[in-house]
């Protein structure tokens, strides 16, 4: 299967990846909150508002999507050195978490996802609206 073997400063953090049907993505944030943010991140120890996220929707089960996790990491810094490595795997790491999208969508607001008619790929469906 396709992977994504995440590195920090030459340390594994995980190989992430779906068996079957689902969305990956690999997520560096940063988030600036007032003026002259972008210089206070760059003066402090770690870097605030800085996030890198490893995770996806994994499509595959029939009883419905799930959220998944792999690396929440806030604590970086400037140098940090992140890499990727796209593989072909057996084996990929278990997230960190795990749990049914309805959690993340809301159904009463009428979005779920639903594979897509074509490639099959979720895609964020809003029930709410009719078809004109």
């Amino acid at each position: 299967m396709l992977g994504f073997e995440i590195w920090k400063n030459g340390k594994k953090l995980a190989v992430a990846g779906l068996t079957d049907r689902g969305a990956m993505s690999f997520m560096l944030t940063w988030v600036g909150k007032d003026a002259g943010a972008s210089s206070r991140a760059t003066g402090g120890a770690e870097i605030d508002g800085l996030d890198l996220r490893v995770g996806g929707i994994d499509s595959s089960d029939p009883a419905g999507e799930q959220s998944v996790e792999w690396i929440e990491d806030n604590a970086l810094r400037l140098g940090d050195d992140i890499q990727i490595r796209l593989v072909s795997t057996q084996d990929v790491d278990t997230p960190i978490r795990r749990e049914p999208t309805n959690g993340l969508i809301s159904a009463a607001a009428g979005l779920r996802f639903v594979p897509c008619t074509v490639c099959g790929s979720p895609r964020l469906h809003d029930t709410t609206r009719r078809p004109e």
